[in-house]
């Protein structure tokens, strides 16, 4: 009887300490909400960064097309007009609706016509 005694406080303490660590992993499950929001928050980073990753490379390429909708908000036309402004200053033309425009040696903005003359816009 003495020697088991010893063997029941060791199963004890294992089982408790089974018992711990059951609640202790429940305790550490999210909820399904805490999981949809974050999951919705990583869906709304990800178009950020694909937004970004779009405009970056509008920037460095003039040759782009920057395509103008009436679809398009507010603050995206404002954001597509300044990238255009932007690649004329730096490059000296841009693309914009299928148009390639230029900065002609005065300042004046033109594109070329179908006969190959300069029309200033």
């Amino acid at each position: 009887m003495v020697k088991l005694i010893p063997i029941f406080l060791i199963i004890f303490f294992i089982y408790i300490l089974l018992i711990l660590n059951k609640r202790k992993n429940f305790s550490n499950k999210k909820s399904l909400m805490e999981r949809f929001k974050n999951r919705f928050k990583n869906i709304n980073v990800r178009r950020k960064r694909i937004s970004e990753e779009f405009t970056n490379s509008l920037l460095l390429d003039p040759c782009k097309n920057i395509p103008l909708g009436t679809w398009y908000s507010e603050d995206e036309l404002r954001e597509k007009a300044d990238i255009h402004r932007s690649r004329l200053t730096k490059f000296g033309k841009s693309k914009i609706n299928g148009e390639m425009l230029f900065v002609g040696p005065k300042g004046g903005i033109y594109k070329i016509g179908d006969d190959g003359k300069k029309k200033y816009v």
